[in-house]
């Protein structure tokens, strides 16, 4: 029996027997070989054991979504939102984990991770064991400010049955980034058995880290009181998380990884990325912030003359798109199938102030605000505004009354700043607003590529810059009496000169003005041109002096 393996099988839990035996076997004939970074990847969502604080200052539940890598180990991203159930008191909605939480994170994978104040210098990648000065000389974004998270794109995911791995943003997202999706059969741990082993990894050495807020099985690990401790809020969370990967787990050596050509030395993730990297080769695959904002939730809206609407929300173009918006209106419709007069548009929940309207024509974005900006001027999302629809609506008002409702979510930030502080574990903290996602473009700057001007050999200049092609000022006509005009004054041929010819002593011909006729004599006037204009003959054959050859020039 021993040698069979049957002892070892009949030593187990009747629970674990049952499940070793109602397990399906694998797909494919059994497991496959994953040889280089990205081939093969695992995403799940889990409860993270650790209480935050929330928009609103109370304590809330977190989630944990993180995409691992098979081959060496590697934490490509992760995600940490908050989570509560239904309220069903008040009606108000809960809060998990969503598709637009999972493209974001995806995003992540596709950028190095920055160094942010106040980490530890070992976190940084310089620091680490990583290829630094290979991976810098191939992608231009890994500087001394990088973490030491290597950037690995993912080509396959697997994913469990969960309803935003399931949803039609995230498949679109992965076909549009050329990623394949597999789902995990359902009650099947073995089928993504890295990723749900790692749970237990961050509860062990990240989650009992926490000062406040980790909820452990019992009173005797996690204490009493957790919620009336000072607690993180998501965003301290996440940083938190995103240091503590940078800083330990990809540099902690792994039982599991071994490097074929030293079988006996057990490496970090970090060092197995390097020896596998050295094999497969670092291909850079930087989006733009135009390719960044399909991660963003799609919408087909109508453009009208006054923009057009996103959960009775107004938005109108940009200034300076204000020509493509028209051109779009010129149209009558994008003419898709199955779109009719609708054109595709592009949000983020988190910071619904600002959405893109796509033209497919072109393949460019035309940007659009939120109407009422200009009354939001603390962070809001889309939750937020939501939440005081719903209030509005139950105090006898229309959802549709956009600027009642800006108002109100105006006037929540303004009565939280000037009303008596809360204590400090309570304290109101900006709301959450998912990872950031650069998709404005940046603004070029207009000193880029000069050169380092030496200040030593900056001379003051003699007079004011006064071109010697221009007319030298004119006298101030004298005050004329009421009703006398000019026909008193004639000028020397013969025609009474216009009141407001001094103005304009230029006649328009091109050609510099008399000496007499200014009032100064010609000999000034030559004295000008020959100290703006040191070499009017540059060929040097001392041709005629004239004012005509002036003008040739």
């Amino acid at each position: 029996m021993k040698e069979s393996g049957l002892a070892e099988v009949l030593d187990r839990p009747t629970r674990t027997r049952a499940a070793l035996a109602s397990t399906p076997p694998l797909p494919h004939g059994g497991r496959e070989a994953v040889l280089r970074p990205g081939q093969v990847t695992q995403v799940d969502t889990t409860p993270l054991r650790i209480l935050a604080r929330g928009d609103d200052g109370r304590p809330t539940a977190t989630e944990l979504t993180w995409l691992i890598d098979v081959s060496n180990h590697s934490m490509c991203a992760l995600m940490i939102t908050p989570s509560r159930p239904r309220d069903a008191e008040s009606g108000q909605a809960g809060q998990a984990t969503r598709a637009i939480d999972l493209t974001l994170m995806l995003a992540q994978a596709f950028a190095p991770w920055p160094v942010m104040p106040g980490w530890d210098p070992l976190s940084a990648a310089a620091a680490s064991t990583l290829p630094f000065g290979a991976l810098r000389a191939a992608d231009e974004r890994f500087n001394e400010a990088t973490a030491a998270r290597p950037v690995i794109r993912p080509e396959l995911i697997i994913y469990d049955q969960g309803s935003p791995y399931v949803s039609e943003h995230f498949t679109e997202v992965c076909d549009r980034l050329r990623i394949a999706r597999r789902p995990a059969r359902k009650r099947t741990g073995p089928d993504k058995s890295l990723v749900e082993h790692s749970f237990t990894t961050l509860a062990h050495r990240f989650s009992q880290s926490v000062r406040h807020g980790w909820q452990g099985r019992s009173h005797k690990k996690r204490g009493r009181g957790i919620e009336r401790m000072p607690l993180y809020t998501i965003a301290e969370l996440q940083q938190m998380a995103q240091e503590w990967v940078a800083l330990e787990y990809q540099q902690t050596p792994d039982a599991g990884l071994r490097d074929p050509f030293r079988p006996g030395v057990v490496l970090s993730p970090n060092d197995m990325y390097a020896v596998q990297v050295a094999r497969s080769g670092y291909r850079a695959v930087p989006l733009s912030p135009a390719q960044n904002r399909f991660f963003l939730l799609p919408r087909w809206v109508v453009p009208g003359k006054s923009g057009f609407m996103i959960n009775y929300r107004t938005y109108q173009p940009v200034a300076q798109d204000a020509a493509h918006y028209r051109e779009i209106l010129l149209r009558g419709g994008s003419k898709l199938p199955g779109a009719g007069d609708k054109w595709e548009c592009r949000y983020n929940p988190y910071r619904p102030e600002r959405v893109w309207l796509y033209d497919h024509t072109s393949g460019t974005w035309v940007t659009c605000d939120f109407r009422l900006r200009h009354l939001l001027h603390d962070p809001w999302t889309a939750d937020m505004w939501q939440e005081h629809a719903e209030q509005h609506r139950a105090a006898g008002g229309r959802e549709q009354d956009e600027a009642a409702i800006a108002l109100a979510l105006a006037q929540r930030d303004r009565r939280r700043r000037s009303r008596r502080p809360p204590p400090k574990r309570t304290g109101a903290e900006p709301p959450f607003q998912g990872l950031e996602l650069e998709t404005e473009q940046p603004s070029r700057d207009p000193y880029a590529g000069l050169e380092e001007f030496d200040l030593s050999t900056l001379r003051p200049y003699p007079a004011l810059p006064i071109s010697p092609l221009a007319p030298p000022p004119a006298a101030a006509p004298p005050a004329l009496p009421a009703g006398t005009g000019g026909a008193e004054r004639p000028s020397d041929s013969g025609q009474a000169p216009h009141p407001l010819a001094a103005l304009f002593p230029d006649d328009g011909d091109g050609s510099p003005p008399e000496a007499s006729a200014a009032g100064t004599s010609a000999a000034a006037y030559e004295v000008v041109e020959a100290e703006l204009l040191d070499d009017l003959d540059p060929d040097g054959d001392g041709g005629d002096e004239d004012e005509g050859n002036v003008w040739e020039m």
